[in-house]
């Protein structure tokens, strides 16, 4: 992860600058200055900006269906240069781009299929957060080019299918375990709440055999259910309800980019989710964990949130005939995931989205209405009951802490 920002006169960098606590780079260019600010995780020690020829690239995410000798960003050009401006069609993952191609006098701001990683623009010029440059956030599943004369154009990434005629489970659940997987990195982390998505996670890792650190907040949670997960985590931290919150209250109201929720749903900095999710991470960095496994999407995509009326198109039943509803790309998914990666990112933090991977959300979408329907979050329902994994069933409680 990290943290972006491009400008011509002046620029932000002080909340972008926490997203890569590693190194901070800046280079100069052709009237505009490039800021990097790294978080290394993957491959070798590679600030930023990638430039080849007259092309200056900047990446925040990760790439994961390109090998690569030291970092996957490495990819980003090369897959401009032979696809051009559709090369984002090419790549698996969580990322947001901004790639200037001075010769040819455009610039290209793009971001992943859910727009997991924040990317915003105003003209020319881009940054991580709205604070950097100010303009609009770049919408999910968008590819974005300026030229240098004004001209604009606007490009769909991905088109998705929802013929809806898959009779079982089973590509689902396998999908599943391969998003988890392709996401983890030795001493990753996650919350674990009483309910079904981290609880899938949790038990994906665990059949992985993967290393891992689970943090579970009681102040809501069902605690016969989080006694019996605790039972079967060989690395994790209970954390009472006399757990002192205050800290990330202070933090979460003035340490994290303000980020506005949609449909008048006030902000991350009213969401108490935020700060239980801050404390999970400021334990999780003091500790030199840098990757957090989030299950964001699966309210949106699997229950669009059947038990939340006001939240819900579809209120508990998907239709015969499917489109593509509010909570797919934005509202509760806009807002929530804005959460997730401002918070995280304040604490140097990456944030994955298993729930979120292209392959998950496609399987789900080919899956009958009747298998939809069956229960509450259904495929994963069936998941963790194949799997004997303790759940509280029919519930939506989520992580959070009590004002």
């Amino acid at each position: 992860m990290c943290g972006i920002l491009v400008y011509k006169n002046k620029g932000n960098n002080f909340y972008i600058q926490k997203r890569g606590q590693d190194f901070t780079s800046k280079v100069k260019r052709d009237g505009f200055t490039f800021v990097h600010n790294l978080l290394h995780i993957t491959g070798q020690f590679t600030p930023q900006p990638y430039i080849e020829d007259d092309i200056v690239c900047l990446y925040n995410g990760e790439i994961y269906n390109h090998k690569f000798a030291r970092s996957d960003g490495e990819n980003l050009i090369p897959l401009y240069k032979k696809y051009g401006t559709d090369f984002p069609k090419h790549l698996d993952g969580e990322w947001a781009i901004a790639l200037y191609d001075f010769n040819n006098k455009l610039a290209l701001f793009a971001t992943d299929l859910f727009a997991t990683k924040p990317l915003w623009r105003n003209g020319l010029e881009c940054a991580s957060y709205e604070s950097g440059v100010g303009g609009r956030k770049i919408p999910a599943n968008t590819v974005e080019i300026v030229h240098f004369d004004g001209r604009e154009e606007s490009k769909t990434i991905h088109e998705w299918d929802l013929n809806q005629h898959k009779d079982t489970y089973d590509d689902w659940i396998v999908a599943f375990e391969k998003a988890v997987q392709k996401r983890v990195t030795k001493d990753c982390f996650l919350g674990v709440s009483s309910g079904y998505d981290s609880g899938a996670i949790v038990c994906a890792l665990t059949k992985q055999g993967v290393d891992f650190k689970a943090y579970l907040i009681h102040d809501r949670e069902e605690i016969g259910v989080l006694t019996q997960r605790m039972k079967l985590l060989p690395d994790h931290q209970y954390l009472p309800r006399s757990t002192d919150f205050e800290e990330d209250r202070v933090w979460v109201k003035t340490g994290v980019e303000n980020f506005s929720y949609k449909g008048g749903e006030g902000s991350l900095q009213d969401d108490t989710a935020a700060i239980a999710l801050s404390k999970i991470c400021r334990l999780a960095h003091g500790e030199g964990r840098k990757v957090y496994l989030s299950g964001q999407g699966a309210d949106e995509i699997i229950a669009d949130y059947a038990l939340w009326p006001k939240q819900s198109t579809f209120k508990g039943k998907f239709p015969q005939k499917l489109t593509l509803w509010k909570n797919f790309y934005d509202f509760c998914q806009y807002n929530y995931l804005g959460k997730e990666e401002y918070v995280a990112g304040s604490h140097s933090i990456e944030t994955r989205y298993p729930f979120l991977d292209r392959a998950v959300v496609q399987e789900f979408l080919w899956l009958k209405p009747e298998l939809k329907n069956k229960n509450y979050k259904a495929p994963l329902h069936e998941y963790l009951t194949r799997n004997s994994f303790p759940f509280a069933e029919g519930v939506k409680i989520g992580l959070g802490v009590r004002t």
